[in-house]
Parts: C-alpha cells; sequence; structure tokens
C-alpha cells in the first residue's frame, strides 16, 4: 500500500507540474499570429564558394548536406508583419539584401523595410554578389520561404529558454609570449601561446514557437564562426548548424524546425588552438551535435513570455573607411609588382595571403575618405527583442548589447543585413606591436579585414542599445 500511494503520489506531482506548465503557456494569452517555414535553396554545382582564399579556383564541386533558408513571420491584429529570414551562407551583400526584401515584398503583404535577414556564416556556400551567376534565382528561391512563412500564420505561444555551452567555441585571437597576436588555426611550439586576448559568449538562447499546443519549431541564438569546414573543402555544406538542426529534430521529430540565428562570432570559431584544426564533415557533427544538446536543455527550460507587441527599428549609422598609410600603400604596390611576375599564391586552408591583402590596400587607399552608412536593425516580438548589425562584430559587443538592453531576451546577431568585415573592438588594435605589415595585431584587425576605423564597432553597438531602450 505504501508503494502504490508513493507512486501515486509521484503521478500526481507530475501531472500538477505538467498541467502548471501547461496552465503558465495559456495563461501568457498572444494576440499575434506566428508563421515559420523552410526551403532548401542548394544551388547548382560549379558556382564559386565564399568564406576562404581559393587561389584562381572558387567553384564548388558538388552537395554534402543541402542549403537551406528559414524563416519566422509575425503579425499583429493591424495586419502589420515582420519577418525574420536566416540563410545557410556565408554573408550576403547590401545589393543582394535588397533584392531580396522586394522580392518578399512583391510576393506577401510584408513590407521590405520590415525583414530582417542573416547568414550563419557557413564558409561553404555560395558566393552572394548581385552581380554573379545565378544568384538573383537561388537567393530569390531562399527568399521564398518568408512568402512561405507568411502563409502558414497561426495564433501561437512563444517561449524563452537558455542555457550555456562553453566546450565548442574559443577566442581566435591568441596573446604570445613575443608580444605579438596569432591565431587559433596556425601552428605553435609548446609555450608559446599565453592566452586568448578576449571571452567568448557560451550563451544558448531559444525562442519556441507552440502551435495548437504542439511545438512547431525554435530560434537557437549563439555565437560561433561556421568554419570547420575550411578552403580545403568544396562541397556545399551548412557545416555545424546544420548537424545541430539534424540533432534537434532527432530528438523532437521530422517536422520540427530548428532555426540557427548566429551572434556576434567575429573573433570566436569552434578551433581550440591547443588540439589543432580538424577540417572534417565528422568535426562538424560532433560540434552541431553538442550545441543541439544545449539548445535542447534550453528548450527544456523554456518559459512563456508575451507577445503582444510588434515594433521595428532601424538606424543608418554613418561609419568612416579605415586609413591605409602611406607605408602601407608603397608596402602593398611593391608587393603587386611581384605578383605581375609570379601571380597570385594557391589556395590556402584558412587566413589570406599578403598578396590578396596588398591588391585589397591599394583598392581600400582609393576609398578611405569615404563614410558609409550602415543599417543597425531591432526588431521587438512581444518579450523578445532581435538585433541585427551588418558584419562579423567581435563578442564583446553582442555580450554587451545584451548586458545593456532592458529586454531580457534580446538575441543578437552577425552579418545580417548586410556584410562589411570585421569589426573589432578598439583595445584589439592595440594587441600587438606597430607596424605596417598584415597580421601585426591579429587577422580581424588588418586593413581588408576590416574594413572602418577604429571605433566603428562601438558606433554599432551604441545604436543598438539606443534602439533597445526605444523599443523597451
Amino acid at each position: 500500500m505504501n508503494k502504490i500511494k508513493v507512486h501515486a503520489a509521484l503521478l500526481v506531482v507530475a501531472v500538477l507540474f505538467f498541467t502548471s506548465f501547461t496552465s503558465n503557456a495559456q495563461q501568457v494569452k498572444s494576440t499575434l499570429l506566428i508563421g515559420i517555414a523552410e526551403v532548401n535553396y542548394t544551388p547548382q554545382v560549379g558556382l564559386d564558394m565564399a568564406g576562404n582564399y581559393r587561389g584562381n579556383d572558387y567553384a564548388s564541386r558538388g552537395v554534402h548536406d543541402s542549403l537551406y533558408a528559414k524563416a519566422l513571420v509575425a503579425a499583429n491584429q493591424k495586419g502589420e508583419k515582420v519577418a525574420l529570414l536566416t540563410v545557410d551562407i556565408c554573408y550576403i551583400p547590401k545589393e543582394t539584401i535588397e533584392m531580396m526584401r522586394a522580392y518578399i515584398a512583391a510576393h506577401s503583404t510584408i513590407k521590405a523595410e520590415n525583414v530582417m535577414i542573416m547568414a550563419t556564416h557557413t564558409h561553404s556556400g555560395p558566393v552572394a554578389e548581385l552581380n554573379a551567376p545565378k544568384v538573383k534565382e537561388f537567393l530569390s528561391k531562399a527568399a521564398g520561404a518568408v512568402v512561405e512563412a507568411d502563409k502558414n500564420l497561426k495564433p501561437s505561444v512563444l517561449a524563452v529558454g537558455r542555457s550555456t555551452e562553453d566546450r565548442i567555441s574559443h577566442n581566435r585571437r591568441l596573446k604570445c609570449i613575443d608580444g605579438t597576436t596569432h591565431m587559433c588555426w596556425e601552428k605553435f611550439t609548446p609555450g608559446f601561446v599565453i592566452e586568448p586576448w578576449g571571452p567568448i559568449d557560451p550563451e544558448v538562447i531559444t525562442l519556441s514557437v507552440t502551435q495548437n499546443g504542439k511545438q512547431k519549431g525554435a530560434v537557437v541564438n549563439f555565437a560561433c564562426h561556421a568554419t570547420t569546414l575550411t578552403g580545403n573543402n568544396w562541397l556545399y555544406t551548412a557545416d555545424y548548424p546544420g548537424y545541430m538542426a539534424e540533432s534537434i529534430r532527432r530528438a523532437k521529430g521530422k517536422d520540427y524546425m530548428p532555426m540557427f540565428f548566429n551572434g556576434t562570432c567575429g573573433n570566436v570559431t569552434q578551433v581550440d588552438y591547443k588540439v589543432g584544426f580538424p577540417d572534417t564533415y565528422q568535426e562538424c557533427q560532433r560540434i552541431g551535435y553538442m550545441l543541439g544538446v544545449a539548445a535542447l536543455e534550453a528548450i527544456r527550460n523554456e518559459k512563456p513570455v508575451s507577445s503582444d507587441i510588434l515594433e521595428v527599428s532601424k538606424e543608418m549609422v554613418p561609419v568612416k573607411h579605415i586609413t591605409i598609410t602611406d607605408e602601407q600603400f608603397a608596402w602593398a604596390q611593391g608587393i603587386m609588382k611581384k605578383v605581375e611576375k609570379e601571380g597570385m599564391p594557391p589556395a590556402q586552408a584558412d587566413g589570406i595571403p599578403d598578396a590578396q591583402y596588398a591588391k585589397d590596400w591599394i583598392e581600400m587607399h582609393r576609398t578611405q575618405d569615404v563614410v558609409d552608412s550602415l543599417e543597425v536593425m531591432v526588431i521587438r516580438i512581444g518579450d523578445a527583442a532581435f538585433v541585427g548589425l551588418p558584419g562579423e562584430m567581435f563578442t564583446e559587443f553582442g555580450m554587451d548589447i545584451k548586458a545593456k538592453s532592458p529586454c531580457k531576451n534580446t538575441m543578437v546577431m552577425g552579418l545580417t543585413n548586410d556584410e562589411k568585415g570585421y569589426f573589432p573592438t578598439r583595445v584589439s588594435f592595440t594587441q600587438g606591436p606597430k607596424g605596417f605589415t598584415p597580421m601585426i595585431t591579429g587577422y580581424e584587425t588588418t586593413p581588408g579585414t576590416t574594413k572602418y576605423e577604429i571605433g566603428a564597432g562601438e558606433k554599432l553597438t551604441e545604436s543598438a542599445i539606443k534602439q533597445l531602450k526605444a523599443l523597451f
């Protein structure tokens, strides 16, 4: 009898817990409609790949796994709508973003200015410049995910969850005993590296969508380069975000839709310099499945949030191009004279050769006094905020935005609505000896990989925080 009573009591507790959780979800009333959808947009084989220096041959040679575009659309009672679109691709320049926005506006009732588009940053996807072959074709198809999500609008309950995963991402800028900054993909003698220069952001944030009592999918926000496959890989692949989605679907069902929103990962990657750089599909799977488990933990711990408010904010921030000094310009001219005789260097797994920097610096010298206007966008969906920044932001910026945001459920994404290179912190430009040749203070702070003046990242961050405070 006692055992029966104990089991009965446990059953009651379990039922009460489940009822309580369900009741809490039902108590969060929503006037918003949510739709989600995905499209397999994988381009034809033979188109150029983006994300690594590949010498004179960038053409893809096959498909390892499909590339997807995944969308979430929210609509309110007034008929206003916003859309979030994530694409398995390295980056999407502004001109292409505007083409995709125009396509969405022409095929739905969503305004172009209410669409946020981001790249997962796989280095094994196609080039996205608007003048490249077939780009309009395959990225219009990708934009179609928003059109499909708009057709799937239903009353929904949103929930936010959190977990921590600190084993798969590493700050790739390394402080070394000779006072220099080196990168994680290099080879080192024991004791040469002191420690990484900066932090990682181990926070995993999820936003889940439940419709008619059934979980339909979730956004997963985490900051880490998707560069497990390097210039040695010639096949289309979503990299670890694809395996993350696969692992979550194995647990939640094939109809469940995980969406990866990459965070501010400019100086954070999956490479542990102490181990080396295994650029294999098995490594992609290991990282993706570990992140998938962390996402499932966050989903398990989620709490329903209000979704009554729908707002969009945007600011165009003026930022000046970085200066190419006379010394740098002279060095570049000397290198290019050598290239004229010997040609560009062959492909390499990671990083950029001096010849490419020299070519870039000569062009950058011509435009160094230009001031661009860069888009910083914030979308509010109830008690959740989505911040889109237009390049490869250092992870400190994302952490700062989340810490200062009045919305505790703030997700920050890089490579959103544009691709403007790296945005290092001010201090990172001082992390190494002074000089004018490439890689003095590290890869990301070298002109060519970074395109804008020192302090540009701080300006974009300030804009995001200001907009968040206005919306909340």
